[in-house]
């Protein structure tokens, strides 16, 4: 009995795998996974795993593998229709019955999957005649054996109507080949001609193995290069993958998938042992087969072609992954080399070559960031001001409180790391520009503020936000500094108390005096913050005066009105802040 496909979803998600599982074998909680011993094969060590969250049972000794409705099937020899109707009476719910509509729209699925069969048999055969001599000359060229040919289903389409005719001797209807994108025809239904021609065949199949529909790679020069079936009754191009029915069982195995650009591609990794390699087809990368890989791996590999239209094509991926991550999904990338495309890292450097960069692939959040770096200028503030508000604006985006609160505090960090890092720049630029004689601040003046800064942490976030950050001359102290300031980056409603149980002994050691200090004055916050406002002007203020005395020297020596114009701009600031004093 056909049972609706949506109701047969609906029950594979009711069912909770495990407790069905666990009346005929003991499981193990491990992770996120149960473990026991198969019950398919005799063994000593457990290797069979069972996966709630992604509803499948996997046996890593024997390769069994499927859901609630086979486990049934397998384990107790029920037949089909009897372990659909055990497992809806288990869960509550009520077997539809099949009405006449159903029946039919069965019949007309049947019926539709014949006719693509019968034309990736007619592809298969021209492949390997007299007509298809180009052909396998072309998958020749590109390192494809007849066994890969074999495996992958490929062919070829013929110049002509070979197929109309192969499939009116069949007894199929033109009309639904052409309603399947094998056959066009006019309005009126007087010509037709086969749509595909002189083109090397890719079957693309569903989760079941079935023929859906079909790509074509052109072999003589002409657009489109690639063209695919339209979009039919059994065929919705973004919410398929090319070659996923193969490469499920190894990306479950790996918890590993690698999303490539196109056909070839995946027929050479997968001829080089990659095979939990996937391709879109041909259009860009959509949410639906985002979530078809989340179904068997957590973190995807996008690993499209090295120029510049493949790192578009990634960076696109990117963005329409950043809507819907969620806890434990996300995505890696990894960036070939300008002009290789995976295919070629295959023939022209090794596999090893492209093992070795998927070792390497990037987090999501390190491609997020770099990607807002990439060609910016961060040299002012308006335009530091303007990355903050762009990564704001980026990570407002995702959807789920968790993973976007995550994202919020990593970012936060990277963007203190990176401002933190021009700070340093800024002072290198000045030392340089004095001649390599500006000394840095004054001992104690440092001191004070890391002090300030471990024992009210609150009020001491002042002295990270301005550009003239003390200068330490001790290794001990510009590396408690950085501790310090990362803490309170990580955290910023810690208090002076955590702040110092933080710290270990030594670190403690480094400014004991200063804290004492501190501690023993017992002020209240704003009192404490007009004091560090005050030892910070002092610092700008003496660093200001430094700069302008070496200033002063360069101009004496080479006397420009853009230097003068610097000299008269620190004046003004240092006569400012000492208006203020």
């Amino acid at each position: 009995m056909p049972f609706p496909p949506r109701f047969l979803d609906e029950l594979r998600e009711r069912v909770t795998l495990s407790q069905l599982i666990s009346r005929k074998v003991k499981l193990t909680r491990r992770g996120r996974e149960y473990l026991g011993l198969c019950p398919f094969h005799h063994e000593k060590t457990p290797s069979f795993t069972v996966n709630d969250d992604k509803g499948f049972y996997h046996c890593f000794g024997c390769g069994a593998h499927g859901d609630a409705i086979r486990f049934l099937t397998e384990s107790e020899k029920m037949p089909f229709t009897e372990a659909v109707e055990h497992l809806a009476h288990l869960v509550g719910l009520s077997v539809p019955q099949m009405t006449a509509d159903d029946v039919k729209k069965q019949e007309t699925l049947h019926n539709d999957l014949a006719i693509m069969e019968a034309a990736c048999a007619y592809f298969q055969e021209q492949l390997f005649s007299a007509r298809g001599e180009k052909a396998r000359q072309y998958l020749q060229n590109r390192g494809i054996t007849k066994e890969v040919a074999q495996a992958f289903r490929l062919g070829y389409a013929p110049s002509g109507s070979g197929l109309m005719a192969y499939l009116t001797e069949k007894g199929f209807s033109l009309s639904v080949a052409a309603s399947l994108g094998l056959i066009v025809e006019s309005a009126e239904k007087r010509a037709r001609h086969d749509y595909f021609y002189e083109r090397v065949m890719f079957p693309i199949l569903n989760r079941r193995q079935k023929v859906i529909a079909f790509g074509g790679r052109l072999l003589e020069k002409g657009e489109p290069k690639y063209l695919n079936s339209p979009e039919t009754t059994l065929f919705h191009k973004g919410e398929q993958l090319y070659a996923l029915s193969q490469a499920v069982e190894t990306i479950r195995k790996k918890n590993q998938a690698v999303l490539v650009e196109g056909y070839m591609d995946v027929i050479a990794l997968h001829s080089a042992g990659f095979t939990n390699a996937v391709a879109p087809l041909g259009t860009a990368f959509t949410e639906q087969q985002l979530k078809l890989l989340w179904q068997a791996c957590d973190e995807p590999i996008i690993c499209f072609d090295g120029d510049l239209a493949g790192r578009k094509a990634a960076v696109r991926a990117l963005y329409r992954a950043l809507d819907i991550l969620m806890p434990g999904k996300s995505l890696q990338f990894v960036f070939l080399p300008d002009p290789f495309d995976p295919d070629d890292m295959i023939r022209k450097k090794s596999p090893q070559a492209f093992q070795e960069a998927l070792d390497k692939a990037q987090s999501f959040a390190d491609t997020l960031w770099n990607t807002l770096l990439e060609n910016r200028s961060i040299d002012t503030p308006e335009r530091f001001a303007k990355l903050e508000k762009d990564v704001s604006d980026t990570i407002g985006r995702i959807k789920d409180e968790r993973v976007r609160t995550s994202y919020v505090r990593e970012m936060k960090n990277r963007l203190w790391r990176l401002a933190h890092q021009r700070k340093r720049e800024r002072a290198a630029v000045m030392f340089r520009s004095s001649g390599g004689i500006l000394r840095p601040t004054e001992d104690r003046e440092s001191r004070m503020m890391l002090a300030y800064l471990i024992c009210y942490p609150e009020q001491g976030q002042k002295i990270l936000e301005t550009a003239f950050l003390p200068q330490f001359q001790t290794p001990e102290t510009q590396h408690l500094f950085e501790k310090v300031s990362q803490r309170l980056v990580e955290n910023p409603d810690i208090t002076g108390a955590e702040m110092k149980k933080y710290l270990t002994d030594e670190e403690e050691t480094v400014l004991p005096l200063e804290v004492e200090i501190i501690e023993k004055s017992d002020k209240d916050p704003i009192t404490v913050q007009a004091e560090i406002n005050k030892w910070l002007d002092s610092i700008r203020i003496k660093t200001l005066y430094q700069t302008k005395k070496e200033k002063l020297k360069l101009f004496a020596k080479n006397q420009t009105p853009e230097l003068w114009q610097e000299i008269k701009q620190i004046t003004e600031e240092i006569e400012k802040l000492e208006a203020t004093e």
